[in-house]
């Protein structure tokens, strides 16, 4: 048996019906749903399955009562039916079965077909054969409907293929000439398309002396492909030549390709200076000369993934192949691991062997540098395809950073601290100071600052994440207010010798931050993240404050949140507004999401905007406009979010936003608030809304003023049916408008005017000058002077008793 390789059964089957050996004995397992944990946990042998996962691919939609509790009964009963040989383990997120993974038939299959791969002649059609023979039947058939299922059928069809056509030659070396032609033409049964198999089968044929039979088997195979446009492959054309020339040599592998070279990356380039690491990074590029595989370990924050980059461009020229830079942040599969790697180093993955043996092939001969960024949460798999490229290949370094080791041989581990803090002019105060300056190009600090700048800093025991989080705060806070904000629980900022146990990430930073909060503010803080942009200390009050929050409670949270650094102060506005960063205000919204409190922060939030918006379209008649104007310029994120709330669960109120924005977007020209109009009036379609005809009108507006008539044409066709109360006026103003833009001038004017008149009638002076105004225009492209004039003094009256500055010039 091959080194490595353990005799015997394995005591876990899945190539085939799912079963198990206890001693002598073949125990079938009796349950659907116990066949299935067990079948995932064998395939995940050793690593640690989610809860989460496990659930959906137990029941799918179809999940019980009590899901969690129905995983630890499949979970408990499967767990007193195992061999001894196994043992399941409960762990924090979900469930380990520990087995020696020789002890799995399929893991087994694989580790024989990898052993064949490094022997040749009868050690390896040995091998191959042993492997082939573990195979019972099609594995995980009755599995076929859970998606891991459909995956791992296809990988491990593609194994077995691959594993049967690499037994071709060795049979044709061997001599079995006779049986190499058998087991070629079963293949070719069941996977045609495989060519190489093909080729071995017509060289088979020639060396039994039926030449006539390999042509034949190499121009069914042309027609087949012809039918679909298609040749063989120049290799196979190759076997043909050669039997008709009578050269067949006897060299199984009839086709041979070069490798391309590794793609060179570029290493991602720090747009900001590095400041205060001179010594680790001179380090770190020292340990690469003799080490293998260095891991940047320390906190999250701490700077380990910027000192790899550093790192990289120092190191560069001693790599032929360049380095490579994998980020593995976004990852939640560890499967995933060697995927990204693939694709750095350009390694197309292909169907009969698994990617890890793939990529040793591929960076055998290679001298590259591999960086591994943010190891954590993919840690095993991390650990376990480093420790095979170290080991497998001569010339592959791997610099990983991780806040946790990967335990693997050869490790060496280069922990990553936070900056010295220790005065004014120490690491952690410079860079603070540089990334004050980034925001802020005004910030020039004092000694006496900076003494402060060095406090702060020891607040935050020197982590730059943090440290950068502080600095970004100047522009709101002054340096003692950052200072005593920091001074609010001393308690938690107290740490002992060794490691910081906070601000391990920036969601440890903000985590930390939360913690501080009094319940009022933490409550205030989760929805104040309904805002998309900045807002005011009214806009808080109004939608924050409730019959258990007053709108004062609601204003010293806001203050309290703003020295906390929870909140930045837009200095720039002309009255006191404030924002949440990006990432702050998604932790807000996960909160409300978990408290399932979105929802009602997202009405209140919409509430308020419309609120806000049709007094906003009551003042844009009159001389106040412009403010009013600027008022919904700023609100704009605000409006969108509010828009697409309303329209899924409040459709009068998405009408009423129209409505209340036409206004502002007809003499504005704002295209995107006419594409909201078309949405929500789709929404409100068969609804007999009265406030529908106000949102037809402000599509048909939208559509001409984008050059689109005929959808203007429809949408105002499409308002006479609408609605009761608004619609003659709603459709002779759209009406109007099309007439005019297709050159119906009498018609445009003589409907302008009656659209003038309602409009005087509803006390909606703006929209009245329009209409007068395009009446006369209407008249004048007619050559219709005198009425036209007319009409324009009458707009120009109405201009000035509404006050607005775009109806007087207008």
């Amino acid at each position: 048996m091959e080194e490595g390789v353990v005799a015997g059964a394995p005591r876990f089957r899945i190539l085939g019906p799912v079963e198990m050996l206890d001693g002598a004995e073949t125990v079938r397992v009796r349950s659907r749903l116990q066949r299935l944990l067990l079948t995932i946990l064998l395939l995940e042998a050793d690593c640690t399955v989610p809860a989460d996962r496990l659930i959906e691919e137990m029941w799918g939609d179809q999940l019980p009562d009590d899901p969690a509790g129905a995983l630890r009964t499949q979970v408990s009963r499967l767990r007193r039916g195992l061999p001894t040989a196994a043992r399941l383990v409960t762990e924090p997120r979900g469930y380990q079965l520990t087995v020696d993974t020789d002890d799995i038939d399929v893991w087994r299959f694989e580790q024989l077909v990898t052993a064949a791969d490094h022997r040749s002649g009868d050690d390896a059609l040995r091998l191959l054969d042993d492997a082939l023979a573990l195979w019972r039947g099609r594995p995980l058939d009755e599995f076929v409907d859970r998606p891991f299922a459909q995956v791992e059928r296809r990988r491990l069809g593609g194994l077995h293929g691959a594993a049967r056509e690499q037994r071709l030659p060795l049979l044709l070396a061997a001599g079995l000439v006779a049986q190499a032609v058998a087991s070629a033409e079963a293949l070719l049964a069941d996977e045609p398309e495989r060519e190489h198999a093909r080729a071995l089968l017509m060289e088979a044929l020639y060396r039994l002396g039926r030449a006539t039979d390999a042509l034949d088997v190499y121009q069914s195979w042309r027609r087949e492909l012809g039918e679909h446009g298609l040749e063989p492959s120049p290799a196979l054309r190759d076997v043909e030549a050669r039997i008709l020339r009578h050269t067949i040599d006897g060299d199984a592998d009839t086709a041979t390709a070069g490798r391309d070279p590794i793609p060179e990356r570029r290493v991602p380039q720090p747009v900001s200076s590095f400041i205060g690491r001179d010594t680790d990074l001179f380090g770190v590029a020292d340990l690469l000369d003799t080490a293998r595989l260095v891991t940047l370990w320390g906190a999250g924050g701490v700077g380990k993934t910027r000192l790899a980059l550093e790192v990289a461009a120092a190191v560069a020229d001693r790599y032929r192949d360049a380095v490579h830079v994998c980020d593995l942040t976004a990852l939640t599969a560890g499967s995933d691991v060697a995927r990204v790697i693939a694709n750095s180093v350009g390694v197309q993955e292909r169907s009969g062997r698994r990617l890890e043996a793939q990529l040793v092939d591929r960076l055998g001969g290679c001298r590259l540098l591999l960086i591994l960024d943010n190891c954590e949460h993919v840690l095993d798999a991390s650990a376990s395809i480093t420790q095979r490229l170290v080991r497998s290949t001569s010339g592959v370094d791997v610099l990983a950073t991780s806040r946790e080791r990967l335990g693997v041989d050869g490790e060496h581990l280069w922990e990553v601290v936070p900056l010295d803090a220790d005065g004014p002019d120490s690491p952690a105060v410079a860079l603070f100071v540089d990334r004050a300056r980034a925001t802020n190009p005004s910030f020039h600090p004092s000694a006496e600052d900076r003494e402060v700048i060095a406090d702060v800093c020891r607040r935050l025991d020197g982590l730059p994440l943090a440290v950068e989080l502080g600095a970004a705060r100047v522009r709101g806070l002054s340096l003692r207010e950052l200072l005593g904000v920091l001074d609010v629980r001393p308690d938690v900022l107290r740490g002992g010798a060794g490691t910081p146990r906070r601000h391990r990430s920036l969601r440890a930073v903000i985590d930390w931050s939360y913690s501080l909060l009094t319940p009022v503010e933490q409550r205030v803080f989760d929805w104040l993240a309904v805002f998309r942009g900045p807002f005011g200390l009214d806009a808080a009050r109004a939608v924050v404050s409730d019959h258990d929050l007053d709108s004062e409670d609601v204003a010293l949270a806001v203050l309290g949140l703003l020295d906390r650094a929870l909140l930045v102060e837009r200095a720039e506005e002309p009255t006191r507004r404030y924002s949440m960063l990006d990432t702050v205000r998604r932790y807000g919204i996960e909160h409300l999401e978990v408290e399932r409190r979105l929802d009602r922060a997202a009405e209140r939030h919409a509430r308020w905007i419309l609120a806000q918006t049709e007094r906003a379209a009551r003042g844009l008649g009159g001389p106040d406009e412009a403010a009013w104007a600027t008022t919904i310029e700023d609100s704009l994120d605000e409006l969108r979010a509010a828009h697409r709330w309303l329209v899924g669960h409040d459709v009068d109120g998405s009408l009423r936003l129209i409505a209340a924005l036409r206004p502002y977007a007809l003499w504005r020209g704002h295209s995107e608030m006419f594409r909201w109009a078309e949405v929500a009036a789709a929404a409100a379609s068969g609804t007999g809304s009265p406030l529908l005809p106000e949102a037809l009108l402000a599509a048909s507006t939208g559509a001409w003023q984008r050059g689109d008539l005929a959808s203007a044409r429809a949408a105002a066709s499409a308002i006479a049916g609408a609605g009761p109360t608004p619609t003659e006026r709603a459709a002779l103003e759209a009406s109007a408008d099309v007439a005019l833009l297709a050159g119906e001038l009498d018609r445009a004017r003589a409907e302008f005017t009656d659209a003038h008149q309602l409009a005087l009638a509803a006390g909606d002076q703006l929209q009245a000058v329009w209409d007068i105004g395009s009446a006369a225009v209407a008249a004048g492209y007619t050559n219709d002077t005198e009425r036209a004039l007319r009409l324009a003094a009458s707009a120009s009256t109405t201009a000035e008793q509404c006050g607005s500055p775009s109806a007087r010039a207008f």
